[in-house]
């Protein structure tokens, strides 16, 4: 998931100013150079396997007394891009390798660089295939401020704090739910009503699903664009045993052909509007739930699904969600251009008295677009 400037920042210094290195950041004077490419896996590795379960730094430009010297003039400087092509051909076991990106702060007149780590659940992460000092079925981790030599495994105990977070042992009801999700093919239909619909994971029966009928007349734009504009609300509850971890509404589109789960609805004041969008956040509960309900070999919800996330955006994270709304705010005028190139394309579909909302959403989800490919050029 992506993190903020302003956050990253905060917590780099606050790590620095520790004074100390931990179990998962780890401070290096300059880049790896091109002849130290195994001393850079290994520590990538290490990191992956925090036993923190948290996202990893390896932060460049600070010296061994914890100064900051920057990268400036580091000549063996990478991207985000060298970096995945160096992890691409490397033999991970499963082809699970770390996701690493290459992040950039200023502090002063330094700029520092930061290899970002990124928790994963498919820990540990380890090598099928030597790669120079680094040995195969080896599993190396961090403990406080201390790598696993090069030449051993962890020892059991961190091993198996490793796998119980890769099979989700350790997770709450909540975080098992969203796991199991996932694996829509495990899921089994229970007993049926005509208002109610009930599944449960035929590995664990106690975590069900029920969809139930529910009287409801609110009008979306996100109905209107459908080819068969009638749609049905429903109730949808994620239960363990008897116990409700997640409710939200949900809303039968296309005339019934598609079931989906209401996407969150957010706004915020510009002079005298009022900006409002839907969206999902992909790291959440309720996305996991969106994926869950599309019927992936059934082409009936090709097209329902396709008008459907026309105007609704999808976020990383709620930090990617904060930092959209403030590119909007700064980018205003960019915002008003889009909105008013769609308020007058030639033969534009009207839906309402809602077109305002609808012309205004699509405005946004093509400027989201457009900040995504510049990032990615970026990188």
């Amino acid at each position: 998931m992506t993190i903020t400037e302003e956050k990253l920042s905060n917590e780099i210094l606050t790590l620095i100013e520790s004074g100390r290195e931990g179990s998962y950041w780890d401070f290096k004077q300059q880049w790896y150079a091109e002849n130290k490419s195994s001393d850079l896996l290994y520590d990538i590795i290490c990191m992956a396997n925090n036993l923190e379960n948290h996202d990893a730094y390896i932060i460049i430009g600070v010296r061994d007394d914890y100064t900051i010297c920057g990268v400036n003039n580091d000549l063996n400087r990478k991207t985000t891009q060298n970096l995945t092509d160096f992890l691409r051909d490397k033999k991970f076991a499963g082809g699970f390798r770390p996701n690493v990106e290459v992040r950039h702060i200023a502090i002063k007149e330094n700029e520092l660089d930061i290899i970002r780590i990124e928790k994963s659940e498919f820990i540990p992460h380890y090598l099928e295939e030597r790669y120079k000092e680094i040995f195969p079925y080896h599993i190396y981790t961090r403990v406080q401020d201390s790598n696993t030599p090069k030449n051993k495994s962890a020892d059991l105990i961190h091993v198996e704090m490793l796998w119980k977070r890769h099979f989700h042992l350790l997770d709450s009801p909540l975080q098992k739910m969203k796991y199991f999700l996932h694996q829509k093919e495990n899921w089994v239909y229970s007993e049926s009503t005509e208002t109610e619909t009930k599944k449960y994971f035929k590995y664990a029966p106690e975590y069900t699903i029920k969809i139930q009928n529910i009287d409801g007349d609110a009008i979306k734009t996100y109905m209107l664009t459908q080819l068969n504009k009638h749609s049905s609300w429903h109730k949808i509850s994620l239960c363990y045993h008897q116990t409700i971890l997640f409710i939200s509404n949900g809303v039968l589109l296309d005339g019934g052909k598609f079931m989906t789960v209401e996407p969150d609805l957010e706004g915020f004041n510009y002079k005298s509007k009022r900006i409002c969008y839907y969206y999902f956040l992909k790291d959440s509960i309720k996305f996991a739930l969106y994926k869950f309900l599309i019927h992936d070999k059934d082409s009936r919800d090709y097209y329902a699904n396709y008008f459907f996330l026309k105007e609704v955006l999808l976020f990383k994270n709620e930090e990617e969600r904060l930092e959209f709304e403030t590119y909007i705010y700064t980018h205003f005028d960019e915002y008003e251009k889009i909105f008013l190139s769609i308020k007058n394309m030639p033969n534009r579909k009207i839906i309402s008295q809602m077109q305002d909302e609808y012309d205004s959403r699509l405005a946004l989800k093509k400027i989201q677009t457009e900040l995504a490919l510049l990032k990615s050029n970026k990188n």
